[in-house]
């Protein structure tokens, strides 16, 4: 019983939380920031290094962040001359319904080995 509570438990948790990947965009981030005002955007620089820009607006020519919080502890400005690409987050369903299914699993094999190691006399 307690084994379907802890599986029951963690499924709910892996299916709330998801897991999360990044999807790079085909549109200019100056027309994805304005449209769509992510949270947190993956600025990705033409000498290929990633940086990740919490809160992004565009002030004349440069990506900068929002205000600092407890994610984005400086602000930061990147020249939109030198950002190749923009990524954003997306729920991955297929890495979320595995990971499910793997939790699932190994309760299931831990149940059975618990079973195993019952001694009836």
């Amino acid at each position: 019983m307690l084994a379907r509570r802890v599986a029951l438990t963690t499924m709910v948790a892996v299916q709330l939380s998801g897991c999360v990947a990044w999807r790079r965009q085909e549109v200019a981030p100056r027309q994805l920031i304005k449209e769509t005002s992510p949270e947190v955007v993956q600025v990705i620089r033409r000498d290929s290094s990633k940086t990740l820009v919490y809160q992004p607006k565009i002030l004349g020519d440069s990506l900068i962040t929002g205000h600092p919080g407890p994610l984005a502890i400086e602000r930061l400005a990147i020249p939109l001359s030198d950002v190749s690409a923009v990524a954003t987050r997306y729920k991955h369903m297929g890495k979320t319904l595995i990971a499910g299914l793997a939790v699932l699993g190994g309760v299931a094999v831990y149940g059975l080995l618990q079973s195993l190691n019952t001694n009836t006399y």
